[in-house]
């Protein structure tokens, strides 16, 4: 099985999952399993998580996320609002992905019916947020190769040279209030989307601000800042 055919596989499951009609009796818009009440009884949001089959692209507790998806654990709550409002009412697409659909294609299809009726209130987002944005962070992902500590450094650089910075915080750690988490995330998903802003293929939300600063990135560019901020550990204690 080629790589391309095993990511096909991988996105057409999750997204079969998350496109699942509720059988007969589940609670609107989610799905009916007894074991998943159980598991989230003690967090409306995390009930709620597993029902909407976040969990599915996003991993358990919003981390170990397959692909190129984001880890959403210890994300900031506002940003996850807007964001998952702007995949329903397809504001935020982007280019398409390994497999030929475009990105958050499967999220929407969760959240959306076919003739555009939304399968979750903005209540239950704001649930889902809130939860999420209490959970520990993942910590950073070890990749099958240790990344050279110069690139690393050479990113660190271009985190300033780019200014950065001056919406997501020294380190990608302190954002603005409404800006992403971007310390630890997956590098798969930092290169996607900063290659996605500077390409004007993902305009919502704070992306215009950021394109300015990104739009003269090359992709060496873009996979250094990646490899910089995928090496920082959000639960390392000071």
């Amino acid at each position: 099985m080629t790589p391309m055919t095993k990511t096909a596989l991988l996105f057409g499951a999750c997204l079969t999952a998350a496109v699942a009609v509720a059988p007969a009796g589940a609670p609107a818009g989610g799905l009916a399993d007894p074991g998943v009440q159980v598991a989230a009884n003690r967090d409306p949001g995390k009930r709620l998580y597993l029902r909407k089959t976040c969990i599915a692209c996003h991993g358990k507790d919003g981390k170990g996320a397959m692909l190129a998806y984001p880890n959403l654990a210890g994300q900031d709550e506002k940003y996850i609002v807007e964001q998952v409002k702007d995949i329903m009412d397809a504001k935020r697409t982007g280019s398409p992905d390994e497999t030929g659909n475009p990105r958050s294609a499967g999220m929407r299809g969760a959240l959306v019916t076919a003739d555009g009726q939304p399968r979750i209130t903005d209540d239950e987002i704001k649930q889902i947020a809130a939860w999420l944005a209490k959970m520990e962070p993942a910590p950073p992902a070890k990749p099958e190769t240790p990344v050279d500590p110069q690139r690393v450094a050479a990113g660190e650089k271009l985190y300033t040279k780019f200014k950065c910075r001056t919406c997501h915080g020294k380190d990608g750690t302190k954002p603005l209030k409404g800006y992403p988490y971007i310390a630890g995330q997956k590098t798969e998903y930092l290169i996607a989307q900063m290659t996605d802003i500077r390409d004007k293929k993902r305009t919502n939300g704070k992306a215009k601000t950021m394109y300015p600063m990104i739009k003269k990135a090359k992709d060496d560019d873009i996979a250094l800042l990646a490899d910089f901020l995928a090496s920082i550990d959000r639960t390392a204690k000071n």
